[in-house]
């Protein structure tokens, strides 16, 4: 089902989407209430930094490293796709490549294996690509901001010497009315016409034209983007009030992103697990699936559970001993538990255990799928099941997985209707994911820019009008008087 699909990818915070939707009600929260307060100039402002930026955010990164992977990687004749975790973590690696033998696509085997024996070319490809591409991400904002600075500026001039121009209009128009001469001596009237006089050379037309720039974990690189989009944002504030309403509006937008939104997610999974007795840590697609309500019912689940924590809990005791022992042997059983797991997790066996299929079927573990871009954007490229080899799996994650079906397979057993029950946690996890990010775009959306907006008030005496165009409006006006004296 379409909603079970959303939600999953809604409740994904290794996800970009989730952000995007989030940073779009922000950003029009944001110029709602700038048009409200400081009218189309603040707007357009307002819009061109928002949306702008969202557009540099969201593709500047991917853009960029779409660029190195098709320029830098294909002069290096090495391939983007492997992960360069995956070459450092050994045990992982020589089972990663055994899978890829025995795939039918011999590709796999090949890329693998020149990527392994260069491992340092690919561990210095990707480094220069993340810091290329964040670099320049961050240098396509700065030019954002300085375009939408110089556009605005611009925009406030020309309306500001259309205002005085045709307050000199009607002033002059008065002037030579045989009414206003009757009232008026006659050297007041010299001096208006003196005044016309000087004026001439006055330039009232509009200066400048629109000028708009197009701008291991996505997630945590679009954050290292985002603190250096508030620092450049907060260094370019162009006054102390557009400062302080900088640091409330990106600070909240950083918090709300990044952080509030898990651990709202963890509190209500918390809530429900404890509480209502329903447990809703897997994503909602794989509580909806068939394998999970046969699989429990039959008892399979937990037996494949404990299959994968026996060879999780065998890593974490040959950790725990290395790191008391510090010996040979004792860094030789780590090798020997992580590869047993690895190579249980690649077997065709594996493939039909409950902690697997769950795993690949939300993501955690990546599968291998055919198509061009433009078919797996739209859901139409094929998915061959099988896993990707040139992915990282973390042992972590698999466990995290392990441990939800065995809440969820504890709970379920004391049920009557086992499908009611997965029901209601499949229905419970799409209210929980709705209200996360209902209430992230509230906040967002309106109480974040409402705030600012109040603190705008306070700080002018009452007026929301744009502070930005009050100040250049200032100097304007010193310079008209100056030109008129």
């Amino acid at each position: 089902m379409l909603i079970n699909k959303i939600t999953s990818t809604f409740g994904d915070h290794s996800n970009l989407l989730p952000l995007f939707t989030k940073d779009v009600v922000n950003s029009t929260g944001m110029t709602a209430f700038s048009y409200d307060a400081g009218g189309k100039i603040e707007a357009k402002d307002r819009f061109i930094d928002e949306f702008g930026t969202q557009a540099i955010w969201m593709g500047g990164l991917p853009g960029f490293k779409w660029i190195i992977d098709n320029t830098a990687y294909k002069l290096a004749k090495m391939n983007p796709d492997v992960d360069v975790r995956l070459l450092k973590d050994k045990e992982q690696l020589s089972v990663a490549q055994n899978y890829a033998n025995s795939l039918k696509d011999k590709n796999f085997a090949k890329i693998l294996a020149d990527t392994a024996a260069h491992t340092k070319k690919a561990q210095g490809l990707f480094l220069g690509k993340f810091a290329a591409a964040t670099a320049l991400t961050l240098a396509s904002f700065f030019t954002l901001v300085k375009v939408k600075q110089h556009y605005t500026k611009k925009e406030i001039e020309k309306q500001f010497w259309a205002k005085k121009s045709a307050e000199l209009q009607y002033t002059n128009s008065l002037a030579q009315s045989p009414a206003f001469k009757a009232f008026m001596p006659a050297n007041k009237a010299n001096t208006s016409d003196s005044n016309k006089q000087n004026n001439k050379n006055v330039s009232f037309k509009g200066l400048g034209s629109v000028l708009s720039g197009v701008m291991f974990d996505p997630v945590k690189n679009l954050f290292i983007v985002d603190v250096g989009i508030t620092g450049e944002r907060l260094v370019n504030s162009r006054t102390k009030t557009e400062f302080a309403e900088t640091a409330i509006k990106e600070g909240s937008l950083l918090f709300f992103l990044y952080v509030a939104g898990s651990y709202v997610q963890k509190g209500i999974e918390q809530f429900s697990e404890k509480l209502m007795g329903k447990p809703i840590g897997l994503h909602a697609e794989v509580l909806a699936s068939s394998y999970m309500n046969k699989d429990i019912a039959s008892g399979k689940a937990d037996k494949d559970v404990n299959k994968v924590k026996e060879l999780i809990n065998n890593v974490k005791t040959a950790k725990q001993q290395y790191k008391t022992k510090q010996s040979d042997a004792a860094k030789e059983s780590v090798k020997a538990a992580k590869k047993a797991l690895y190579e249980y997790i690649y077997s065709a066996e594996a493939q039909e255990n409950t902690v697997i299929k769950a795993a690949k079927h939300s993501g955690t573990i990546k599968t291998i799928v055919n198509g061009s871009w433009w078919q797996k954007l739209t859901g139409k490229a094929q998915n061959t099941h099988k896993i990707d080899p040139y992915q990282f799996i973390k042992i972590g994650d698999i466990d995290a997985v392990a441990d939800n079906i065995a809440k969820l397979s504890k709970q379920a057993s004391g049920q009557k209707d086992l499908t009611k029950f997965l029901k209601s946690c499949r229905n419970m996890k799409i209210a929980s994911v709705a209200a996360n990010m209902g209430i992230t775009c509230l906040f967002l959306g309106l109480i974040v820019p409402y705030s600012m907006m109040k603190y705008r008030e306070k700080h002018q005496d009452g007026k929301k009008e744009f502070h930005v165009q009050s100040e250049i409006e200032k100097q304007l006006e010193k310079s008209f008087k100056g030109r008129i004296a």
